[in-house]
């Protein structure tokens, strides 16, 4: 599992891109609050679907208004209403856990994937920051070994590389008036790492 996002920063109607190792994902929220990963690709002209739109509690392609309900599959083509779109016509789901804060999505395929923080109880997302430094540098400055995450007392770190030398640090804390002062390190810790790796 992919750290790709704070909880927070997806609120129900809400549609973001992600990416990771060049994957690009769309992200979206729907009217229950449940949140959904895909490939960020209409299957009928390849749009990318996070510049889409909510209609009826689906996620909408901005080029031609294709409508993809919560588990994938088109259920409305504006330009022929009367059609009962097949089933076929469905974009690529991921499998997305929520925990501690943060959205995390497999994108493996297959029961050899990383696993997510064991980070029990409530944590509040603080900060998600993009690094211009490389994967292990980032991790060395970190201290963290080779997973997606690393937990202390009270803070959660994760992270993903959504393309070669830029690194995406997840930050959540346990004790939300901590999101402040968390953040604020993130951001030194950022300003640090760009200016030796420049």
């Amino acid at each position: 599992m992919i750290p790709v996002a704070l909880s927070k920063d997806l609120a129900p109607g809400d549609i973001a891109p992600a990416r990771h190792r060049g994957l690009s994902l769309v992200l979206w929220r729907d009217e229950a609050g449940i949140a959904h990963a895909w490939e960020d690709r209409c299957p009928h002209r390849g749009v990318r679907l996070s510049l889409g739109f909510m209609r009826d509690n689906r996620l909408a392609c901005l080029y031609h208004g294709w409508q993809f309900d919560t588990e994938g599959r088109c259920r409305a083509i504006p330009a022929h209403p009367e059609l009962n779109p097949p089933s076929t016509i469905r974009t690529r789901p991921y499998e997305l856990i929520e925990k501690a804060g943060m959205i995390w999505v497999d994108l493996t395929s297959g029961d050899d994937r990383p696993l997510i923080a064991p980070a029990e109880g409530i944590w509040h997302g603080a900060r998600s920051l993009g690094i211009r430094a490389t994967e292990h540098d980032t991790r060395a400055a970190l201290v963290m070994d080779e997973g997606q995450w690393r937990l202390s007392a009270d803070r959660l770190l994760a992270l993903h590389t959504p393309v070669e030398g830029i690194t995406m640090v997840h930050l959540a804390v346990r004790d939300a008036s901590h999101r402040e002062q968390a953040a604020s390190w993130l951001l030194r810790l950022r300003d640090t790492l760009e200016e030796t790796s420049c």
